[in-house]
């Protein structure tokens, strides 16, 4: 009891002495299902509070989330409460000549095993991870290194070798001070990033056995023409292990793409908002997507393959009313899917084309 009030007392003294700010903040996402002929379903999708802590002068901020998810009434299992909390400590450097960094530690545990049917059962696992970021500013222009280690507190099933599950993802990057000017007279909020994440097995042919996946992507806005603004984004990943996947690509909650693994993706996005007409705003975001879900070259030279292709426009409009009091805003999606499978193996090929509107 002597030792836990002492160090009760050293932490409220070094508060007191460093001076602190922080906040709490408490969300809760319900989600209720009502379908004819079934019973009324109330699941409570995320529960939890977040906390943050900064010491004044020092650089050092603690926090953590503590969070339930998907408790649904009479099926609430231990893993549901106990497998989505961390904890994080922070450590900021003094900038330097314009360049600031950071450290920062995070411990994920879990207290409950994730397997089907056995959520109920105590199990330690989880994971903890290491971040670290340098940046440099010149002019409105940000660039910088940002790598992050996962350790996780127990080997994966049937892997003898905790490398393999051990990952980085380290990410170089260069974005712009928000709406400000960049080289030229309209362009602005331009970013841009690429991405690699990798393990660390022992025993592996070569190098690059070792990497999961490279993505990145770029964006920029050009506001230079009168009543009119121009945004555009690129974006790939490409995965070099199999079983990487591909995660969804949604359009106004349409999911177009749903994550499988696979190969390959790059997508292509250019929206214009024009302005011209007092209190109305009009808007058109055309985009394109290539999805490579599999390609194998046989013996024989036979090509087997099976892509995606999707693409569309996104329209919206709002016009503001009552002194911009309110606001009246419309959404619609015209889109379509391309399905094309090659089996040369088979003397086939297969294409398939569905519409969305």
């Amino acid at each position: 009891m002597k030792k836990t009030l002492l160090i009760t007392s050293l932490v409220a003294s070094m508060v007191a002495m460093a001076g602190t700010t922080g906040s709490v903040e408490a969300y809760n996402e319900n989600e209720a299902t009502f379908e004819k002929g079934k019973p009324a379903t109330f699941v409570a999708k995320k529960t939890g509070v977040k906390t943050e802590v900064k010491v004044n002068g020092t650089g050092f901020s603690f926090g953590g989330e503590f969070k339930a998810e998907d408790l649904e009434l009479g099926k609430v299992k231990k893993a549901n409460y106990l497998n989505h909390s961390s904890v994080w400590s922070k450590y900021e450097l003094p900038e330097l000549k314009g360049v600031k960094t950071y450290v920062k530690a995070t411990v994920s545990p879990k207290f409950a095993d994730e397997k089907e049917g056995q959520e109920d059962n105590y199990k330690f696992n989880g994971s903890a991870e290491l971040e670290g970021q340098v940046s440099y500013k010149y002019d409105v222009l940000t660039f910088g290194l940002n790598s992050k280690t996962n350790f996780p507190f127990a080997k994966s099933e049937n892997n003898d070798d905790y490398g393999k599950d051990v990952k980085s993802t380290h990410k170089v990057f260069v974005e712009s001070e928000e709406k400000k000017d960049v080289f030229v007279k309209g362009l602005k909020d331009v970013k841009a990033n690429v991405e690699i994440k990798h393990d660390y097995a022992k025993t592996v042919t070569k190098a690059g056995d070792r990497v999961d996946y490279v993505s990145g992507e770029a964006s920029a806005k050009y506001d230079g023409v009168k009543d009119l603004e121009l945004e555009g984004k690129v974006a790939f990943k490409k995965n070099f292990k199999s079983g990487e996947k591909i995660g969804d690509y949604e359009v106004l909650g349409t999911k177009l793409f749903k994550e499988v693994p696979a190969r390959y993706i790059h997508s292509y996005e250019l929206k214009g908002t024009y302005t011209g007409v007092k209190h109305l705003s009009l808007s058109a975001k055309p985009f394109a997507v290539h999805v490579n879900v599999a390609k194998e070259v046989t013996q024989d030279n036979k090509l087997k393959r099976n892509d995606f292709v999707l693409y569309g426009v996104e329209l919206g409009a709002e016009y503001k009313m009552l002194n911009d009091k309110l606001t009246l805003t419309g959404k619609s999606l015209l889109a379509g899917v391309h399905h094309k499978t090659i089996d040369e193996t088979a003397s086939q090929v297969k294409s398939r084309c569905s519409k969305i509107s």
